[in-house]
């Protein structure tokens, strides 16, 4: 074989080797729908990619744990609101056995029934847990908040979750409200403006002082209680708002890594046709130009 075939060989050799590996790279990318399956169809794109998947996985670790707290502010909630109800409906007992006047002692002992029902609910809603976590225990590891006395079990402190980037850990929120926040704390707890007024109306003849003490008593409960529900809204809507703004951000994060991964199927798979094509016409051309080398049979 002459020196010029040899050359010719090479170079057709060259070529078609080309022309499989862009057929290949190409059926890849139909095969796996991404145009970036390893570091060097396009490092720079990659270290993108990378980048993006990062930030992807920061922003949906917040996500989730905003959802979190919509769950815990969501229970917290409607466990100040079903607490308000209560209270609000033994104000209404106390306010009965206050305006018609001297009653019986059966009438105060039915008074006393009712308002032990009450305070029950109440101890009931205290308790109020998410996946077995007390949720106004603060960040105690109390099994309860409160003990059947209404005695307090938990602590001051209150229940975090990062929510996006900030100083320090980042951006946390707040997942509820320790229990003394909602129901009173110590001898001016509801438990214990209850259980005082349930004993005095027990006994049959409770006195219009003793009365209106817990009725007073009582009103400071509610006030403690609609502030709480205050701080608690505020938080959900402000947990609304994050998780909406992760959202969106997750969503620009995504739809970045798509447009430098995802390939075109119809685009990539005319592409292939196009090399297939290509490749088969270098090969005809091939076997003729050089038909006594192996490129013939190739």
């Amino acid at each position: 074989m002459r020196v010029a075939d040899v050359s010719l060989s090479q170079a057709i050799t060259t070529q078609l080797g080309q022309q499989e590996a862009s057929i290949a790279n190409l059926e890849e990318q139909v095969s796996s729908g991404k145009s970036l399956n390893q570091p060097s169809d396009n490092p720079a794109a990659v270290t993108q990619v990378l980048q993006l998947s990062s930030e992807a996985s920061q922003l949906t670790s917040w996500q989730a744990n905003s959802q979190i707290a919509t769950s815990w502010l969501g229970m917290g909630n409607n466990a100040v609101n079903s607490a308000l109800s209560d209270m609000q409906s033994a104000r209404t007992l106390l306010l009965q056995a206050l305006n018609q006047g001297t009653q019986s002692a059966t009438t105060y002992q039915a008074i006393a029934s009712q308002l032990q029902g009450i305070n029950a609910n109440l101890l009931d809603t205290a308790n109020t847990q998410y996946e077995g976590r007390p949720i106004f225990a603060g960040t105690s590891a109390s099994p309860q908040a409160y003990d059947n006395a209404g005695n307090y079990l938990g602590n001051s402190d209150s229940p975090t979750v990062i929510v996006g980037s900030g100083p320090g850990a980042g951006q946390a929120v707040n997942l509820s409200v320790p229990g003394p926040s909602m129901f009173g704390t110590g001898g001016g707890s509801v438990f214990a403006t209850l259980s005082t007024v349930i004993g005095q109306l027990a006994s049959g003849s409770p006195t219009a002082t003793q009365l209106n003490a817990a009725l007073t008593a009582l009103d400071a409960n509610i006030s403690t209680a609609e502030q709480a529900s205050a701080v608690l809204g505020n938080a959900s809507d402000a947990v609304t708002s994050t998780s909406a703004a992760l959202t969106t951000q997750l969503t620009a994060v995504q739809d970045g890594q798509s447009s430098l991964e995802d390939v075109n199927i119809a685009t990539v798979t005319t592409q292939l046709d196009s090399e297939m094509t290509n490749y088969q016409a270098a090969m005809w051309a091939a076997s003729q130009a050089i038909p006594e080398t192996l490129v013939k049979f190739l």
